[in-house]
């Protein structure tokens, strides 16, 4: 009976801790930050942006997957996306929290921009959850990335 119990709250236990959900949102139109980005250079007109958000929320593993994703970004994404790391909880970064549901101490999004515009995001969140796996890190990553151009 105490065996019952106990798997039926581990399995509670599992099914509430869902790390790094990903998730696309069509949010297609203007932004500011986005008309910024691309008034800033016309390079910019249809180029995909990755955004690495942080909070000032403490997070032991943060700063490791924060350079870890940067350096997958160099390796792989360098010419297919501009690359912004932002604290979320900044003054004057309310905006960015609102547009993208921000909540967690990290999270990775990936807007689309066509003809100046943007045309949806998928959005990874606690990517920092995977580190005890490095080769899983990288390759989960690779996956969403590469999923997120393809569509």
């Amino acid at each position: 009976m105490i065996k019952k119990i106990f798997l039926a709250a581990l399995i509670f236990c599992l099914l509430q801790s869902r790390p790094a959900l990903a998730q696309f949102v069509n949010l297609e139109g203007n932004n500011p930050a986005i008309t910024e980005y691309v008034e800033a250079n016309e390079e910019n007109w249809n180029k995909p942006i990755m955004y690495v958000f942080y909070s000032d929320e403490p997070c032991p593993l943060c700063s490791e997957a924060m350079g870890m994703i940067y350096n997958i970004y160099e390796q792989y994404y360098a010419n297919q996306f501009s690359y912004f790391e932002i604290n979320y909880t900044d003054e004057g970064e309310f905006g960015m929290q609102e547009s993208y549901g921000l909540t967690q101490p990290l999270s990775i999004v990936l807007v689309r921009i066509q003809d100046g515009q943007s045309r949806g995001y998928y959005k990874l969140e606690n990517p920092q959850y995977f580190l005890n796996d490095k080769f899983y890190f990288k390759r989960r990553l690779l996956f969403e990335i590469n999923n997120f151009l393809a569509t």
